[in-house]
């Protein structure tokens, strides 16, 4: 599919999104692609229960396609907000793009990662942030781990962090996340993030295309 030029900056664009698309679904902090991992977990999983995280080895190119649908819970006086959006993923963990689309076919933003920058490409141009926590916090409304979903959509945890499997649902938990892999065999994986009096509670949905 032939991507469309960029038309819309991403922070003007997020309240019209969010007007249009209130939906049942996101992406969590997450430190910059490559360098230092996001916040420890907080799913209060004991610690001996935890699967060890597993060597890392030399990241696999990949290519993903989708719909994420995301739900901002209520924050304090922060109201709730959803929005769902399209997807374009190639690359891995260490180098690749993700592009956003909107439901309505437009291109909402670029993103581009390497081990040493990260960027966005919109109509205005290139911004660069300083992780990939700003850069989706500014695109979605909250830093999302976007490292580590890569790993989430493909059915498994990522392996530079330790994970706790589930028996109910077929899923487990890392980062303070409750990932639930019971509908992948339909190309539909949620993850789950419990609000607290100090974190925002975030649901995202992902629907796979491939």
């Amino acid at each position: 599919m032939t991507m469309r030029s960029p038309v819309v900056h991403p922070r003007r664009h997020l309240a019209a999104l969010a007007a249009l698309l209130v939906c049942i679904g996101a992406l969590p902090g997450c430190a910059s692609l490559g360098s230092a991992p996001p916040d420890a977990p907080q799913s209060g999983a004991s610690p001996d229960r935890a699967v060890a995280a597993t060597p890392a080895l030399a990241p696999a190119s990949h290519s993903l396609q989708g719909q994420l649908s995301i739900k901002l819970h209520a924050f304090g006086t922060v109201p709730a907000k959803g929005l769902s959006l399209g997807f374009f993923f190639t690359g891995d963990t260490q180098a690749g793009q993700l592009d956003l689309i909107t439901l309505m076919g437009s291109q909402l933003a670029q993103v581009n990662w390497t081990p040493d920058e990260v960027w966005l490409t919109d109509d205005k141009g290139r911004h660069r942030y300083a992780s990939m926590a700003e850069l989706s916090a500014a695109v979605l409304g909250e830093a999302l781990p976007l490292q580590a979903l890569i790993h989430w959509m493909q059915g498994a945890p990522a392996p530079q962090w330790p994970s706790t499997p589930l028996s109910q649902p077929r899923g487990f938990t890392q980062l303070g996340w409750t990932i639930d892999q019971s509908t992948l065999d339909r190309k539909q994986l949620t993850a789950t993030r419990t609000g607290t009096a100090t974190q925002r509670g975030v649901f995202v949905k992902v629907y796979l295309d491939r």
